[in-house]
């Protein structure tokens, strides 16, 4: 099959439907993989996971980064460009064994101990002085820049994303995921086939989509995807992989560090019909109409089929459109908290490790939020916000 019907054809819409299983808190990484396994028949290619305590936390301007590069011979030079914006170095591993270079067709692939430029040397070159601004800008400069070349697809402190264009026990193999057993994890985000929006090709387009602290997967397809860009482009917030994916997570990063309650997220997110409207409280309903009709807020929607999980540093954030068209299943218990777009996974998952959750499955638009405490998931209440 040549590469282009491979990819969706003309389209770029390969068949399928993306399968999702987050897990957060106390679980064993083994008995999640297994459980995900389950999903893989949703989604022909296309798999990633993103894995949160997988590098030791080291200092405030020390990142970890994984790059991919298309051409091999441009990795020196690209190199140089991140040491030119004041990047630097401080240790390069390859991501993957070369062994698996002969068994699959892959980017080259490195792992970099990245740390950021002094405080005031950033605030010379981009008026920045925070080290993860710093990075979300640059990343996303980066990636843009150079799409036809390398992708940077993961950016974080303590987390670390592995994609492939091929299916989940690919993934698995290819970065012998198994190896972090042992590593004190407190999330991971498991995700199956290529977006359904038109993506950047064989490996620019799998999920987790993954910027700095903040990494997410989605289900389904955003008929407000257009909105929820044009949104993002008014605020000044460029999109570095180009889907409807990301521009959701990127409006949930948004929201939460704008200092919004996670019942306004939800109204803003998922509009209400007109009789829901009428049933709020005067205060609530005064509230809402206000968020709804602020011109960029406005924008920001979920319109279509969607199942979304977004984890923002020890927040997670999962959220359905107000049609739940697409299914949606969270298990918890006061140790381990599981998010799937099918109940077989979270059973499946909570079976293999011996634990007892009580499952349900959120109402139609709601926004169900955990904070994870010490290792420890902890449902947070609409009233939450995040504080400085």
């Amino acid at each position: 099959m040549d590469v282009r019907t491979f990819s969706g054809g003309e389209e770029g819409l390969p068949p399928g439907a993306c399968g999702l299983l987050t897990a957060i808190g106390q679980f064993k990484l083994g008995s999640v993989l297994n459980a995900a396994q389950c999903l893989q028949y949703r989604g022909r290619t296309g798999a990633g996971l993103t894995l949160k305590g997988v590098y030791p936390y080291e200092a405030d301007n020390l990142f970890h980064f994984h790059i991919m590069f298309r051409d091999p011979s441009m990795i020196t030079e690209l190199e140089g460009v991140l040491e030119n914006w004041g990047w630097r170095f401080e240790g390069k591993n390859p991501l993957i064994q070369k062994k698996c270079y002969n068994e699959y067709d892959m980017p080259k692939m490195f792992h970099y101990r990245v740390t950021t430029p002094p405080a005031e040397d950033m605030l010379y070159t981009d008026q920045i002085s925070d080290p993860m601004m710093f990075i979300r800008k640059k990343v996303t400069e980066f990636n843009i820049k150079y799409l036809d070349d390398a992708r940077i697809f993961s950016s974080g402190q303590d987390t670390g994303t592995f994609l492939t264009a091929f299916q989940l026990d690919d993934t698995i193999k290819v970065f012998d995921i198994y190896q972090y057993s042992d590593r004190n994890l407190s999330s991971v985000q498991a995700h199956m086939r290529w977006p359904t929006s038109s993506g950047r090709g064989l490996w620019w387009g799998p999920q987790p989509i993954a910027l700095g602290n903040v990494s997410g997967t989605h289900n389904g397809h955003l008929s407000s995807d257009k909105s929820n860009a044009m949104a993002l482009e008014q605020l000044g917030i460029a999109l570095h992989v180009g889907t409807d994916s990301e521009a959701l997570f990127k409006e949930i990063n948004y929201l939460v560090y704008g200092g919004y309650t996670l019942q306004e997220m939800e109204w803003i997110i998922s509009r209400k019909f007109p009789n829901e409207v009428a049933l709020m409280t005067d205060e609530d309903r005064e509230r809402y109409t206000e968020l709804t009709a602020d011109p960029i807020l406005n924008r920001f929607k979920i319109s279509g089929p969607t199942t979304a999980i977004v984890q923002i540093d020890d927040l997670v954030v999962a959220l359905t459109d107000r049609d739940h068209l697409r299914p949606f299943t969270i298990g918890t218990n006061d140790r381990i908290t599981l998010l799937a777009s099918e109940e077989r996974a979270v059973v499946a998952a909570a079976f293999a490790m011996g634990e007892n959750v009580k499952i349900f499955n959120p109402d139609a638009g709601k926004l169900v939020a955990f904070k994870i405490n010490n290792g420890v998931p902890e449902r947070l209440a609409y009233e939450w916000k995040k504080t400085a």
